[in-house]
């Protein structure tokens, strides 16, 4: 989760705890970031909580399109009126009576309200009611340059969470060999080339933390490539290229079952003792779904 987004290691390690325990509150405020990065983050959150994969968010079943393509039913976004600028009263009683509702097609309705300071004083009390008294089937994603900018009564009421920024210096030499050598895998995958792609993972034998984020950062490539195989442009890895091979060289089928293969290995590496296992099990599974 928050694997493309440039946000807090220690936010992540939270919300991911919280979300993987069943903890999460029924309210939450993401403060700090910019704009973009605040909505982004609750999305994929939204994204999360909807999915309906193991492996959450997984990117691929028909949750996680619709709510990237902005048309899950149960994914409700409030944000300013265009000839406004503010967040009236009307759209928090229209929340209120939406979140009385049961979800479409899922366990839950999620509402994003972009941007939460821009509600006023009355909008924010009328708030307060549905905080008071939550649905089990609703979350609440406030997102907020400061809770600062919030009544105490809606912090109170709230589980607040500082997304922050990774500072630059974090994006070193190590982010890039990660994207190389991710992109290097996936390449040598396409071609075949199996034997190329054992040597290339024994690299990993005494770095199982590189090993793991090389896995993270394969998972979005591939993604794109089912993507791509269903018609849209809309990619999101930064090797489109690399995306378009795996979607010519696979069908939408086995491409589907490597991503679902892919992000076991990644949980396994994750949980998993056993470091040199995982790296065998990696060619054997991958090349398994291609060869079939």
């Amino acid at each position: 989760m928050f694997e493309n987004l440039s946000v807090k290691t220690d936010f992540k390690n939270q919300i991911e705890t919280a979300f993987k325990c069943g903890r999460l509150s029924h309210a939450l405020i993401f403060e700090g970031s910019s704009e973009e990065t605040r909505f982004k983050t609750a999305l994929e959150l939204a994204k999360a909580v909807l999915c309906k994969s193991e492996l959450k968010p997984c990117g691929v079943c028909s949750s996680c399109l619709k709510a990237e393509s902005g048309n899950h039913p149960d994914i409700h976004i409030i944000s300013k009126a265009a000839d406004s600028s503010m967040i009236k009263i009307d759209a928090v009683r229209e929340i209120r009576n939406k979140a009385l509702l049961l979800p479409n097609e899922s366990t839950k309705s999620v509402f994003i309200i972009f941007e939460a300071q821009l509600m006023n004083a009355n909008a924010q009390n009328a708030l307060l009611k549905i905080f008071e008294e939550p649905q089990s089937h609703v979350l609440f994603i406030l997102t907020c340059p400061s809770k600062a900018s919030l009544l105490e009564t809606v912090i109170s009421r709230a589980t607040s969470y500082s997304i922050g920024e990774e500072v630059a210096s974090e994006k070193n030499e190590k982010t890039e060999l990660i994207r190389e050598k991710a992109n290097a895998l996936l390449n040598c995958y396409i071609s075949s080339n199996e034997l190329s792609f054992m040597k290339m993972t024994a690299e990993f034998q005494k770095d199982k933390q590189l090993f793991l984020e090389v896995l993270k950062e394969m998972l979005p490539v591939i993604r794109d490539g089912i993507v791509f195989q269903s018609g849209s442009k809309e990619l999101l890895s930064d090797f489109p290229e690399t995306a378009k091979a795996l979607a010519s060289a696979l069908t939408a089928k086995k491409s589907i079952e490597l991503y679902k293969e892919l992000s076991a290995l990644a949980d396994e590496a994750e949980r998993s003792a056993n470091h040199n296992l995982t790296l065998t099990r990696l060619s054997s599974k991958l090349y398994d779904i291609k060869n079939r």
